[in-house]
């Protein structure tokens, strides 16, 4: 489990992601915050995997806060209304950006997101968590071959499974790590290392071949060889 905190000053926006955190079976949201000063108390007391943090509030700002607790080494996702502040947030290194209203689908990725980077830091493989039906299920990145989308419904495709999950193709690639997967068509995202052919319109992975769309050839051609 992820063990999380939020801080922010509106309680209506605490209480978004209270009900976010309870859908994701991977999640602990411990402890919420009104202001800066008692979340950082907790943060030198309790293990803390993940921060939601608020911008604009009154004691200190959620970017100055993040420098001020940059030596713990903490994930932090902003969360906020505004978008001005997007690059000073990433200049620090947040894990994501999540403009209010925060849709689930969005919270579910930045959640995926610092599940996987976790998993990392801990050796294990990485893996993320998608909705198939009622269920949740766990999916280890490294049996992946490819993903394949068909309008809101995705079909994650492995050796010897296949998982589906009603996600978007492009929400779906904001949690996978780009340097072990990569779009080749509107319709497919593939395993770099699961591709065996490399053809001019087409590549094979495992045994199925998979269009790959003209836009997309240079950027796979660039991985894939070493252009």
């Amino acid at each position: 489990m992820l063990r999380a905190i939020a801080i922010d000053d509106e309680p209506a926006a605490l209480d978004v992601l209270r009900r976010y955190a309870d859908k994701v079976p991977f999640l602990e949201l411990t402890q919420t915050f009104l202001n800066t000063t008692d979340a950082l108390a907790h943060l030198h007391a309790q293990r803390v995997d993940l921060i939601f943090l608020d911008i604009r509030m009154p004691d200190l700002t959620g970017t100055a806060f993040a420098q001020l607790i940059a030596p713990l080494h903490k994930p932090v996702v902003f969360t906020t209304a505004h978008t001005d502040y997007a690059l000073e947030g990433f200049a620090l290194n947040a894990l994501d950006y999540l403009l209010k209203p925060i849709e689930f689908s969005r919270f579910l990725q930045s959640c995926n997101r610092a599940y996987t980077q976790h998993l990392l830091q801990r050796g294990e493989p990485s893996s993320i968590f998608v909705k198939d039906g009622y269920d949740w299920v766990r999916v280890n990145l490294g049996d992946v071959l490819y993903i394949h989308s068909d309008t809101n419904l995705l079909f994650i495709h492995e050796q010897n499974r296949q998982v589906s999950t009603r996600m978007t193709l492009a929400e779906m690639v904001e949690m996978l790590p780009d340097d072990q997967f990569i779009r080749v068509h509107k319709s497919y995202v593939v395993a770099l290392k699961s591709i065996r052919k490399l053809e001019r319109h087409q590549v094979t992975v495992g045994n199925v071949v998979i269009p790959l769309a003209a836009s997309y050839r240079p950027a796979l051609e660039q991985r894939l060889l070493r252009k």
